[in-house]
């Protein structure tokens, strides 16, 4: 077991906490992961500091106390977080815990806890778009720029997370037995092929031929003069595109196609991501071929992708209508 300093020695102290932080980041290799859990951790460990707790010492007393914080007083509002965020954060922090466990650094993980003492998390609802909308949300982006168009054409037919796409590069596209592929790299660094259809390929060239932001002599990668490959997706001076732009130009076009104000609101590159794992499973494409698609190691994550169980028009009670309208009076047929 690694000694301490004693809490008394604060500067000392937060800043080994800092340097533990940073040397379990470290090992995170996706971006986005690695943001949440930094702001994640960082929150549980400002707050042990607030209330006089060594967070090295910390029970699982104290981790409840401050899950009852954030459900009371947490979130935007200082109203309280949701079940789903605070199990977030948990996890975060329990990831924590194991890599100070795994390094001898603590003997307890205290955000373990039972079953019944940990935040339920509420079911992802968000709508997968109608076939109708993306029909119209299509056709907008064609009428809008090849970046559009090749942005939402690319999420509609593959499914990617917003951040798969705006890492990839150039140099990741190619072929695969004939047919055009995107290589991209997924959550906890794995990697996977993405089949591109003509219809997206096309896009991506008619964007690719209005760039502007080519620079230098093309040559061979590793010879002399070699530049970084580009962004797939990039700013008009080459940088890569964030995902609040993204979300923005979704958005903007639905608008632009008169899509109902309440699809609009909802509209995040996730969505785009639900619509193509729905349609795909109404196609009668197999699960197993899908969750290979967007990157899910179990299909129980890929069946929680499926909107469909939500679709208003899948309800029962079309059939009911008709089964109880043969049975009414006939004075009241009409009624």
């Amino acid at each position: 077991m690694t000694e301490l300093a004693p809490l008394p020695a604060a500067g000392d102290h937060l800043a080994r906490l800092a340097a533990l932080l940073n040397s379990f980041l470290e090992g995170v290799r996706n971006e986005l992961t690695e943001a949440t859990y930094r702001r994640d951790v960082t929150h549980w460990l400002a707050w042990c500091v607030q209330h006089g707790i060594d967070p090295l010492q910390a029970w699982p007393a104290d981790i409840k106390r401050w899950q009852r914080h954030l459900s009371e007083h947490g979130g935007r509002t200082g109203k309280g977080e949701v079940g789903t965020s605070r199990a977030r954060r948990l996890g975060a922090v329990s990831s924590f815990y194991k890599f100070l466990i795994e390094h001898r650094v603590v003997e307890r993980n205290p955000a373990d806890l039972t079953r019944g003492s940990r935040p339920v998390r509420a079911p992802r609802l968000a709508a997968a778009l109608s076939d109708e909308h993306v029909g119209q949300l299509l056709a907008q982006a064609d009428l809008d720029t090849p970046r559009a168009a090749a942005i939402v054409w690319l999420l509609l037919h593959t499914g990617l997370r917003v951040g798969e796409m705006l890492d990839a590069t150039t140099t990741d596209i190619g072929t695969v037995r004939g047919h055009t592929v995107l290589h991209v790299i997924g959550k906890g660094g794995k990697g996977r092929t993405v089949t591109l259809v003509p219809d997206v390929v096309a896009r991506i060239d008619a964007y690719a031929a209005t760039r502007t932001d080519r620079t230098g002599t093309v040559v061979l990668v590793g010879q002399a003069g070699a530049t970084a490959p580009r962004p797939l997706i990039a700013t008009a001076n080459g940088r890569p595109l964030d995902r609040k732009a993204v979300r923005h130009l979704l958005r903007r076009l639905a608008r632009a196609a008169k899509l109902p104000p309440t699809v609009v609101e909802q509209l995040h590159p996730h969505v785009t991501r639900a619509t193509y794992v729905t349609a795909a499973l109404a196609e009668g494409v197999s699960i197993y071929d899908v969750a290979k698609d967007v990157g899910h190691a179990s299909t129980d994550t890929t069946r929680g992708y499926d909107r469909s169980r939500y679709d208003p028009a899948n309800a029962a009670a079309y059939r009911l209508q008709g089964r109880y309208a043969r049975h009414l009076p006939a004075e009241r047929t009409d009624a």
